[in-house]
């Protein structure tokens, strides 16, 4: 299977705060911006695999682990397993209501992932109705063998997310891996 692959990592935060000052109304708008669009490729600023679930959904207490080195996708009426080598971004969206609950994202134990969390154990909360997003769009971080689990949970009661991540086949140019992704006939 021949494949091409255009992406784009983007954020916003935008602001207007006003304030008055006698008669006068003083007003800060702004926003801070980040987007940097990937060509197709192992290499710095670009991905060659995505990986998507949406409407995902856990109970409190339950969790699920996803293995970054062998991601089952259903891709053009295939069902394609995905191995990722780089992982360049990771968006998740936890779409329940606030006052329901949140998801802890990391913390596997075995073959765990935490590259971008900075040491085995760390986790972090995606609060009810927000987003969390770790790029690395120019590098990535490392997937191994023995560091390829994350692990998802909702705790504090349900959570409903959606979530995608953005990778590499290959660590990059000198890497002799093949890259392919594998596929197995879809019914």
């Amino acid at each position: 299977m021949t494949t091409d692959l255009r992406s784009s990592v983007s954020v916003e935060l935008g602001w207007t705060w006003r304030d008055r000052v006698g008669t006068s109304l003083i007003t800060d708008s702004n926003r801070l911006p980040f987007a940097r669009d990937l060509g197709d490729g192992h290499d710095a600023n670009q991905a060659d695999v995505v990986w998507h679930a949406d409407d995902q959904s856990l109970a409190a207490g339950e969790s699920i682990t996803l293995y970054l080195g062998a991601l089952a996708q259903s891709l053009f009426g295939d069902t394609i397993t995905l191995q990722l080598a780089r992982v360049k971004a990771i968006l998740i969206v936890n779409r329940s209501a606030a006052g329901d609950g949140y998801l802890v994202v990391g913390g596997a134990g075995i073959n765990e992932w935490c590259a971008p969390f900075g040491m085995l154990g760390d986790t972090l909360k995606v609060m009810p109705d927000s987003p969390l997003l770790l790029a690395s769009v120019r590098d990535g971080w490392e997937v191994g063998v023995d560091s390829e689990a994350l692990r998802i949970a909702a705790a504090g009661g349900p959570v409903l997310f959606d979530v995608a991540i953005l990778g590499t086949s290959q660590s990059g140019s000198g890497d002799s891996s093949s890259g392919e992704p594998s596929s197995s006939s879809g019914s």
